[in-house]
Formats: structure tokens, C-alpha cells, sequence
């Protein structure tokens, strides 16, 4: 690796963090809890490394039992279904509450 962060200030080095990789991150948190070991600095890596790995953990796709939930059904009350034409009350059926469900 080219960047030492030991040949920096921590206000320059901070700003090479951009861009890099997590192993880069890695390699540079290492060099300098060796070298300098400057606490402002190995916190400032220890950003850039959380928020490289929170950036991951939020692109897995949640699993698929979670995704897949039943959808809502439609429910009307007793006056609405009374409301309706006769043609349209064939698809609705009477719940124990005595609310109408589609379906």
C-alpha cells in the first residue's frame, strides 16, 4: 500500500480515507496503531470501516419469509354491503364479527 498515514497530519490523512476499500481501511488502521498510534485518527478509520459495513449489511436482501406477507384483505360493514348491487355482492363473504371480506 502507498499511503502511510504516519507521513500525514490527521486532518490530511483523514481525507485520503475517502474512497477506499475496507481492506485498504484495514491496512491503514494497522499502520497506524504500529506508527503514530493517534487516537483521533484510528477513530476516523474506524468511521469510514462502520460505515463501508453498515453500507453492506443494508444491501443483503431481507430473507424471504419476511418479505413475503399476505396482504390485507378488503373488509366492508354489513350497511355498505347491503349498499351494493346484487351482481356485485358475489365475491364478498360474512365474517364471525359480521363484517363482509372479499375473497
Amino acid at each position: 500500500m502507498s499511503f502511510d498515514p504516519g507521513e500525514h497530519s490527521v486532518k490530511n490523512a483523514s481525507k485520503e480515507l475517502d474512497g477506499m476499500t475496507l481492506e485498504e481501511l484495514e491496512g491503514v488502521l494497522e499502520m497506524e496503531l504500529d506508527g503514530k498510534h493517534r487516537s483521533s485518527l484510528i477513530a476516523e478509520i474506524g468511521r469510514h470501516i462502520d460505515a463501508i459495513k453498515t453500507a453492506a449489511e443494508d444491501d443483503v436482501p431481507e430473507p424471504a419469509e419476511a418479505v413475503a406477507e399476505e396482504p390485507q384483505k378488503q373488509v366492508i360493514s354489513s350497511l355498505q354491503y347491503h349498499r351494493l348491487h346484487r351482481h356485485m355482492r358475489k365475491p364478498w363473504r360474512m365474517r364471525p364479527d359480521g363484517m363482509f371480506e372479499l375473497g
